[in-house]
C-alpha cells in the first residue's frame, strides 16, 4: 500500500490528472487517504489550469517516467519522498544550491 500510496503522491506531484493515474495504477479515489485526496483535488485543479503546452511537457515527463527501469523509479520516488520532507527552510537552501548548479541564479 505505501508503494501505490507513493506512485499516487509521485503522478500528484506531476500534475498528472487523477482518472489517468487510476487508469494505470489501479488506486481508487475511495483508496487515496483524505490527505491525499485533498493534494490531488488541488494538484488536478492547479492542471486544468496550466496552459496546454505545460501539460503536454507535463505528460511528455511522466511518460518518460514510466519508460525508466522500475528501480530508477524507485531512487527517484524515495528522492521526491526526502525532498518533501525537508524542513522549508532546507528546502529553501536545497533550491538555491539547485538553481545556482543549473545556472538560473
Amino acid at each position: 500500500m505505501k508503494r501505490g500510496a507513493a506512485i499516487a503522491v509521485f503522478l500528484l506531484a506531476l500534475g498528472v490528472p487523477m482518472a489517468y493515474a487510476q487508469e494505470r495504477h489501479g488506486r481508487q479515489w475511495q483508496e487515496l487517504t483524505p490527505e491525499e485526496q485533498w493534494r490531488a483535488w488541488e494538484n488536478y485543479q492547479r492542471y486544468q489550469q496550466l496552459p496546454e503546452e505545460r501539460q503536454k511537457m507535463l505528460e511528455r515527463r511522466y511518460q518518460q517516467f514510466r519508460a525508466m527501469p522500475p528501480q530508477e523509479r524507485q531512487r527517484l520516488r524515495q528522492n521526491w519522498d526526502r525532498y518533501r520532507d525537508l524542513p522549508p527552510r532546507q528546502r529553501q537552501e536545497f533550491n538555491d544550491k539547485y538553481h545556482r548548479w543549473k545556472g538560473r541564479k
